[in-house]
């Protein structure tokens, strides 16, 4: 069995469900940086990475602003919980006129 680190990206981490369920699905995975906007979504990854829960990893606030160039041939997995409201039937469906409209950015660093 292979014991190296499973390395992930992951952008728009929210609270972190993904890396807790990858980390399940796959002992040896290992998040080295979260992406992630909203104030309590990143402290509640703060505390998780404190209690162990989640792994020690650099919080990038905006992912508009962050350069994935650095990360290319060191992740493994990219994972992006980025917004739907830009094209939910329960919202406005402005689409890429939503401020939320993050796909773009997804793409970029992907």
């Amino acid at each position: 069995m292979d014991l190296r680190p499973f390395t992930i990206l992951s952008l728009c981490a929210g609270v972190g469900g993904l890396d807790l369920g990858l980390r399940v699905a796959q002992p040896n995975a290992r998040t080295v940086c979260f992406v992630e906007i909203e104030a309590y979504a990143a402290a509640i990854l703060a505390t998780r990475m404190e209690q162990d829960a989640l792994d020690q990893a650099p919080i990038w606030t905006d992912l508009r602003t962050f350069d994935g160039k650095p990360w290319c041939g060191l992740v493994d997995c990219i994972t992006a919980g980025y917004p739907c409201q830009p094209f939910s039937v329960a919202g406005k469906q402005l689409g890429d006129k939503d401020p939320r409209h993050l796909w773009p950015d997804v793409f970029r660093v992907v």
